[in-house]
């Protein structure tokens, strides 16, 4: 009998220790740190915008091209937690009034420096590279330049989705200076990012 009381005292005790404890609080995502080595993939589609160009005078010219499609791949890998150095290859088409096409294919060195709001991050970024730009029967390869700034949503640990504003560089040169032009043209895309 008095074993048996013994051991409802327990019981009781350890149950009201139960009781008395506080749930522990769930785990809460935070925001992912990355270093040295960490890498990110993201594929791109969106809407080029075609501005004017702009001659050495200066002077505005109309594009006179349609609204076009791009499509891109980008790797860049972390160099510090904010910084992340790589590549972006990247095709454009539009089309003339006449229905002419126009293609675009560049390949970038692109840094970005990553500025986190969690569950935000806004990467700044700045391509630099070339352009092999085709029309009709010429073609030729230009300089190019690519400052952007992106808005991503960090969905979990390895994606993240956002929205870019990249504005295109495309420096067209010419023996006679006064037929170089530079094109402007804006680039409104959205992206997937997988980070690895």
């Amino acid at each position: 009998m008095k074993t048996a009381l013994v051991l409802c005292i327990v019981l009781a005790f350890c149950g009201g220790l139960a009781v008395a404890q506080e749930p522990a609080a769930p785990a809460t995502a935070g925001p992912p740190q990355y270093s040295l080595g960490d890498q990110t993939f993201s594929p791109t589609l969106g809407l080029l915008v075609p501005l004017f160009f702009m001659s050495w005078q200066p002077a505005a010219y109309a594009t006179n091209l349609s609204p076009g499609a791009v499509l891109s791949l980008q790797i860049q890998p972390y160099l510090t937690p904010n910084i992340r150095l790589g590549g972006e290859l990247a095709l454009l088409s539009a089309f003339s009034p006449n229905a002419n096409w126009l293609l675009e294919a560049s390949l970038t060195a692109k840094i970005s420096y990553v500025i986190s709001l969690y569950p935000f991050e806004i990467p700044l970024s700045l391509g630099a590279g070339v352009n092999w730009v085709k029309y009709l029967s010429d073609s030729a390869l230009d300089p190019l330049l690519k400052p952007s700034v992106s808005l991503f949503w960090i969905y979990n640990s390895s994606w993240s989705y956002g929205l870019n504003f990249t504005y295109w560089w495309d420096m067209q040169f010419s023996a006679t200076p006064s037929e170089s032009r530079v094109g402007n043209f804006l680039e409104i895309s959205l992206s997937a990012l997988y980070h690895y």
